[in-house]
This record gives structure tokens, sequence and C-alpha cells, in this order.
């Protein structure tokens, strides 16, 4: 029990930090681009691997950057389950936080970025590990990766930086590269959790035509679920914990 709450508590601060450097970041920038030129965006917020870190996890220390990742690994073992013979896919794998505590464990890991500063930071991050392999999106979903080629596809803490639109087509393609049997574990901060409310409120704080453009947008169980069952998943389970997060949770036929 100490354990999961001292996990609670780094997540969110860690979501919390995020937050407040995405907005902070782009205003003091003037960035003006739209939402969805993601490419350009996180371009931008990447040239250095320090700032990677910052937008991936508020934070530069390796060690708050490694329990991260082990929390994100415990999930994806509790929902979707990690074995010896799987591929595994990260959508927005960002500078690779993740792929020391899952690689390990599986045959192959692959990381999906749309940022090439990032899977630079992430190449050299990863060098040790034999059983990565990074790939570049031109656009949003996963056109670089064949059919039914991947055991397990997850994406964690990006789904708030995406239009609900972008969220669906990264769901449906999710289902396209999985094979008869695989998983899919997508997350992003839940409305209805007491952080999720606490981040809606500050940014509906914000006039109109004072508001950034790159406020993190929040997610519902029922989004997620209609995103899951539109994608042709044949079971689908809303996760909700930790008073902050709700994931979806899929299998395919």
């Amino acid at each position: 029990m100490a354990e999961s709450f001292r996990f609670r508590q780094i997540i969110k601060r860690v979501v919390r930090g995020a937050y407040w450097l995405w907005t902070r970041r782009l205003e003091a920038d003037a960035i003006q681009m739209p939402r969805s030129d993601y490419k350009r965006t996180w371009q931008h917020l990447s040239e250095s691997e320090s700032d990677a870190k910052m937008f991936v996890a508020s934070t530069t220390d390796e060690q708050t950057f490694e329990r991260s990742a082990a929390y994100t690994r415990g999930l994806l073992e509790r929902f979707v389950g990690l074995h010896a013979s799987d591929v595994v896919l990260e959508i927005g794998c960002g500078v690779g936080r993740i792929a020391p505590e899952v690689a390990p464990l599986v045959k192959t890991w692959i990381g999906t970025d749309i940022s090439a500063n990032m899977l630079g930071h992430a190449k050299r991050r990863l060098a040790t590990l034999p059983n990565v392999r990074l790939v570049e999106l031109a656009d949003v979903g996963l056109a670089e990766i064949p059919d039914a080629s991947v055991d397990v596809v997850y994406c964690t803490v990006v789904f708030m930086h995406l239009y609900e639109w972008d969220r669906y087509k990264y769901v449906t393609e999710a289902h396209r590269v999985l094979k008869p049997g695989g998983r899919l574990y997508c997350d992003n901060i839940d409305i209805t959790s007491t952080l999720g409310w606490t981040m809606f409120s500050d940014a509906a704080s914000y006039p109109p035509k004072e508001r950034p453009s790159y406020l993190p947008m929040l997610s519902s169980a029922d989004e997620l679920r209609v995103f899951g069952t539109k994608a042709g998943f044949s079971t689908v389970m809303i996760e909700q914990f930790d008073d902050a997060w709700v994931a979806l949770v899929a299998r395919k036929v």
C-alpha cells in the first residue's frame, strides 16, 4: 500500500509539472502553430535532451525518470501482460523513458515517435539494448508498421496532447498492427478524477482569447470505451486508478 501511494505521488507530480512547463514554455516562446502540427511542435520542444526529458516527465533526474518508468511497466504487466515472446510497440516513446523497463522482458520493443529529435535522444539512451527498434512516424498513425505484426501496443501520457480524432486514429491503427489476440493499453488523465478536474478548471480559468493552444486535453471513460469499440476490439475494458488516470485496455480477436 505504501509503495502504491508513493508511486501515485510521483506520477501526480510528474503530470502537474509537465502541465506547468508545457503552458509556460509555449507562452514564453510565443509559438503560434495549430495543435495538430505535432511534428513541428515536438521537434521544437526536444532540441536538447534535457528539454526533451523535461517535457516527457518534468524532470532531468534519472532516478525519478526510472521510478516513473517502473510505474508504467507495472501498469502494463497488470493490465495487458508482458511476455518473453512479445513484440511490443510504444506510441509516442519520446526519449525512450520506458524502454529500459520493458525491453528486457520482451522479444522486441519498437519505439515510435513523430519527432526525429526525440528518437535521436532515445537512440543514444537505449544503445545498450539489443532488441530495440526506433521508427519515426511521418504523421498521425502507424503507417510505417505492417498489419498484424505486434503483440502489444501501448500509449501513455500522450493522449493529453492530441485532438480526440487523432486519439481515435491511433486506436484504430493499433487494431490494424496488432496480431490476433493482441493487447492494447492507452491512458490519459481522467476528467472525473481529482487531478483531472483540477487541470480542467485551471485551463477553463483562462479568458478564451488568452488560452494557450496546447493546454492538455483530458479524457473520460465513455470516450475511450467508444474508441475501443468502434475500432473493432473484441474485448474493451476501462480502468480508472490512482485518482488521476483513465485507461483503455482492449484485445483484438
